[in-house]
């Protein structure tokens, strides 16, 4: 007998679901059943699977690093292509997750105007974020080696921390891969939220700084 799922009213916000022995082809399937829904993200790592629905400051803390990558791209003068939550995927290492914000720098000349990725043929991201505002019960950053995505950013507790792939697995780095010498750690200073400022406000003081710093 064929199992089948179809989606059903979401869980609430910050709920967390852990399944274990689950095979890759269930895995995928839940990936389209849930193709066109935000929510719940999921991880697997061979053969466990967790979904989790983000908590609004979890999304808020996503958005807000999107745009600081975007703007301090720009004053940098480099190129970027962002992709978000794109789930990646691989089957043969039975992996899969979705970034919180992920993106192309080094490789976005060779990944400009590409619609499907195959990472059997195609490279992981340069660079993706990671916001830690609850517990996994998978380790993400194991996913990601496996995925060979070179830079992982992870912010939690107010902290910035850079993580660079090595043939080891990840370890911690004052600088980043994507933005060299610039001090991308100082960026944690205006993700945090000010009932005083718009976003918009703090984003113009982050270009006048990335500038002061250049």
């Amino acid at each position: 007998m064929t199992q089948t799922l179809t989606p059903a009213t979401p869980p609430f916000e910050g709920s967390h679901l852990v399944l274990y022995d689950v095979s890759w082809e269930m895995y995928e399937q839940l990936l389209e059943v849930f193709a066109e829904r935000p929510t719940p993200r999921m991880a697997y790592y061979k053969g466990t699977l967790e979904l989790m629905t983000p908590l609004p400051e979890h999304e808020r803390y996503g958005w807000t690093f999107g745009r600081l990558v975007t703007i301090l791209s720009e004053e940098l003068q480099l190129e970027i292509l962002g992709l978000k939550s794109t789930t990646w995927r691989s089957r043969p290492k039975a992996v899969g997750k979705e970034a919180d914000e992920c993106f192309y720098i080094h490789n976005e000349a060779i990944m400009r105007g590409k619609i499907k990725i195959d990472l059997k043929v195609d490279p992981p991201p340069d660079l993706a974020i990671e916001i830690d505002v609850t517990n996994s019960s998978i380790d993400k950053m194991a996913v990601y080696a496996e995925l060979k995505v070179p830079e992982v950013w992870r912010f939690a507790d107010g902290q910035l921390t850079i993580y660079i792939l090595t043939d080891a697995g990840y370890i911690e780095s004052e600088t980043s891969l994507a933005f060299g010498s610039f001090p991308v750690k100082e960026l944690a200073q205006f993700i945090h939220l000010d009932s005083q400022k718009g976003e918009n406000a703090r984003m113009r003081e982050f270009r006048a700084w990335v500038r002061s710093q250049t």
